[in-house]
């Protein structure tokens, strides 16, 4: 994704040229199909690129019309204040039993959940970085033996994974929430359930915070 930003902003192409097929741009950037897709859906989130009205294709978006907050897709089923309400109530709990019950391997999977975590924010790897955010907190979802809780996840990973993306795209301190997360892990490995239920409660509300909502709107 990186490449396929840098070269938008190269104004290459300039502000409402259609971008070339994807066919093409897979072979220019030398990524997969699949990648380029997965780049290019992000991009559209963030507002730096739209839908040609034919829904066919993608022009590059002027700057000036760009939201300053990246729109929210799944609106209109799911209000963005309660998927975070939900992550809240859900992911603490989660978090809290993982303390109790992970595996010394567990804990060495979460701290390389981290490092490519941070290694994404530093490089402002925003695809990667999204992902590297849902890996981890899926992963706690894991440890917490809660089966039922795993498949909750797992059923809405698209909207949590979108959810994760709105954070990247405000641009701000990456490394703050890789901070975080050091935080939860710290509690989850020393065994310390009201720790991990406190710092993932804690990260959840600065995650929604740099989503753009008012605490007020979460627990």
């Amino acid at each position: 994704m990186a490449a396929l930003r840098s070269m938008i902003g190269d104004g290459k192409p300039q502000p409402g040229d259609a971008l070339p097929p994807q066919r093409d741009l897979a072979r220019t950037l030398n990524v997969s199909r699949a990648t380029l897709r997965e780049a290019l859906s992000i991009l559209a989130t963030l507002g730096e690129i739209v839908a040609k009205d034919n829904g066919r294709g993608f022009l590059c978006a002027d700057p000036a019309d760009m939201p300053a907050t990246p729109p929210w897709r799944f609106g209109a089923r799911y209000p963005l204040a309660e998927v975070y309400q939900f992550r809240y109530v859900v992911e603490s709990y989660a978090a809290e039993l993982a303390a109790i019950s992970h595996t010394a391997d567990e804990i060495e999977a979460l701290r390389a959940t981290i490092a490519v975590f941070r290694k994404a924010a530093s490089a402002e790897d925003l695809m990667a970085y999204a992902q590297a955010d849902f890996d981890f907190h899926h992963l706690v979802m894991s440890i917490s033996r809660n089966k039922l809780l795993v498949d909750m996840h797992q059923t809405f990973a698209s909207v949590l994974l979108e959810s994760q993306r709105l954070i990247a795209g405000r641009r701000g301190n990456l490394l703050m929430a890789v901070q975080e997360h050091d935080h939860i892990l710290q509690a989850i490995a020393m065994r310390d359930p009201d720790g991990a239920r406190y710092y993932m409660r804690k990260h959840l509300s600065m995650a929604a915070s740099r989503a753009g909502l008012p605490f007020s709107e979460v627990p």
